[in-house]
């Protein structure tokens, strides 16, 4: 994952009366927010933009906020801090959304699995692909899943690395991945056929991936 972009070199030091500017300017928003979830939402973005590592911590204490509205602000900054121009942002923003994603609220959650399916995925495909591979060796059944059911969004270029992704996935014991798997496949299949064509020769000669490809 790439390293988050250097402060400007006018500025190699923000002095504490800067970084308590920020921390003013996150609880204004806060109290905004509690009120009207979408009054501060586009300032907010534009402080994650400018100040990345350092209005990072706050932001991350949002995740955890017992506020569900809170949370549910923050994915919606998150979407709207995107920028392909800028793609050092996008280590800030997917280790944002991570937490999100598996939040116990279940309309946090759909608000942040769709930022990601819908806007992280096209803006920053490259580091997607590397959180979706770091997804892939997870302990959690959970994330591996959703990184099976995520792999045939990314754009139609990355089919292959994709699919061997896939073939990783496909080996594990776990029937909530193994199905994530399949219905992948069936959409890569419409999407790049021939590299699907071409990855499934190698299954056909494997008895635990054909088994699971020829299973009905």
């Amino acid at each position: 994952m790439p390293r988050p972009s250097p402060l400007a070199p006018s500025e190699p030091f923000l002095s504490d009366p800067e970084m308590v500017m920020i921390s003013q300017a996150l609880e204004e928003a806060k109290e905004k927010i509690s009120t009207d979830g979408s009054q501060a939402v586009d300032s907010l973005a534009e402080l994650l933009a400018h100040s990345g590592a350092l209005v990072f911590p706050g932001f991350r204490r949002w995740a955890e906020d017992e506020s569900p509205k809170l949370r549910k602000a923050l994915v919606q900054v998150i979407a709207k801090a995107a920028d392909p121009k800028d793609p050092f942002r996008a280590v800030f923003l997917f280790s944002l959304l991570d937490p999100l994603l598996w939040d116990e609220d279940p309309a946090v959650r759909r608000s942040a699995r769709r930022v990601l399916r819908e806007k992280l995925l096209s803006l920053y495909p490259e580091e997607a692909l590397e959180i979706l591979a770091q997804w892939a060796s997870d302990p959690s059944p959970e994330k591996r899943a959703l990184a099976a059911s995520l792999l045939p969004l990314l754009p139609e270029r990355m089919a292959k690395r994709a699919l061997i992704l896939l073939r990783c996935l496909a080996r594990t014991e776990e029937e909530k991945v193994r199905r994530a798997v399949r219905r992948s496949l069936e959409i890569l299949r419409k999407r790049a056929p021939k590299a699907v064509e071409d990855e499934l020769k190698r299954w056909k000669e494997d008895p635990l991936l054909s088994a699971l490809l020829f299973r009905g």
